[in-house]
């Protein structure tokens, strides 16, 4: 964006040849001075440089004083003055399934037990530690038991089936999985300015009253939401709003869904009947078979796994690829294009799904499972 005040070094020196010129005109400056190089030129060179830093700097702070283009510190002083903060990065704790092959006997599984996600596209892994003692009892085949990220970040937040290596032995334990529903509390990154300045805008939308910006501004205040859909059209009758929301995993914890209750039931209208709720989840499995021309089979499936875990979470995680929001579909051209992505594939044989998965508006898409599979093409 170009402001009123921003000057280029050529247009600041040539207005300086110019105030010379007048200058010499007026008799203030001697006719024959040599302005192309010497002493007098050096000065005028270093003056311009300065005059330029100074408008640099002007440029900056004049871009501040706009919430819509400020930045930092500065978007959070524009933010204060309506009441929103930058909402702070927080860890994922939830529920893993510890699990054996036999049933006999007590197995402990101390606290700070430590697994982990396999490595996604880039070779990062996602650490996760018991946050308690917890017991197998004979007789049975698997316990589920509190983990937490050892990390801060919704990277934390990930999809079933990623938690799948214990790296802290337990003797009598063979492996450790995570559900779809194994989130407890999602984890969240630092706000970023793109978010934060859309709350400023809605908190200036919540002035008007209670309309459907004002109950997005108040689900979007607790840290988590990543988006809200407000129902306003009286969906059980007159009178009623639905806010359905989304949060940074996908579907909402409980615990969440908590938080934005209280903080609407807080500021809503008496006569207003509303009802926080996640979204209805209709469940998607992908199961692919990739057919390969190059590239390691590994680092690729690998990838691929990463690409369609990011479409079912919060924007930000895979910053090309967008996530699936409240009430939209998922077609079989969406997930094409995300896998196509990866250099190295010929073509996607699909297993599931077989056709486009309808969304209604009130919906979520929810990945349940994936399984990417390979075989080499014959030829390129």
């Amino acid at each position: 964006m170009t402001v009123p005040i921003e000057k280029s070094l050529d247009d600041i020196r040539n207005d300086l040849f110019g105030r010379i010129a007048t200058a010499q005109a007026d008799g203030h400056l001697p006719q024959f001075l040599n302005l192309n190089k010497g002493v007098v030129r050096g000065l005028i060179e270093i003056w311009a440089w300065g005059l330029y830093q100074l408008y640099q700097f002007m440029v900056v702070v004049f871009g501040q004083l706009f919430p819509t283009l400020a930045t930092g510190t500065w978007l959070d002083l524009h933010c204060k003055q309506v009441g929103v903060t930058r909402q702070k990065a927080t860890r994922a704790f939830g529920m893993a399934t510890f699990f054996r092959e036999g049933n006999e006997g007590n197995v402990s599984i101390p606290m700070g037990t430590v697994v982990r996600t396999k490595p996604d596209g880039a070779g990062e892994m996602r650490r996760f530690l018991t946050t308690a003692s917890v017991v197998l009892p004979d007789g049975k085949t698997s316990i589920a038991a509190e983990v937490q990220a050892q990390e801060y970040g919704r990277d934390s937040n990930v999809t079933a089936g990623m938690i799948a290596e214990i790296v802290t032995p337990v003797s009598g334990i063979d492996g450790v999985a995570n559900t779809s529903d194994w989130l407890i509390t999602e984890a969240v990154d630092n706000e970023t300015d793109e978010a934060l300045r859309e709350r400023y805008t809605l908190a200036w939308k919540n002035i008007n009253g209670s309309t459907k910006y004002a109950y997005e501004s108040w689900a979007r205040s607790v840290a988590g939401v990543v988006s809200a859909k407000i129902m306003d059209m009286h969906p059980r009758g007159q009178g009623t709003v639905d806010v359905v929301i989304k949060g940074s995993a996908g579907m909402p914890t409980d615990a969440l869904i908590s938080e934005v209750k209280q903080v609407v039931a807080e500021n809503r209208p008496v006569n207003d009947d509303a009802l926080v709720r996640s979204p209805t989840p209709v469940s998607v499995i992908i199961d692919v078979e990739l057919v390969l021309v190059s590239g390691t089979a590994e680092v690729i499936t690998a990838t691929v796994a990463s690409r369609i875990n990011a479409m079912f979470t919060d924007p930000g995680v895979l910053a090309n690829v967008a996530p699936i929001e409240i009430g939209e579909d998922l077609t079989m051209d969406r997930i094409t294009h995300v896998i196509m992505a990866v250099a190295g594939i010929k073509k996607i044989n699909f297993v599931s799904p077989v056709e486009d998965i309808q969304v209604p508006d009130n919906g979520l898409a929810v990945l349940e499972s994936q399984n990417i599979s390979f075989v080499w093409a014959d030829e390129a």
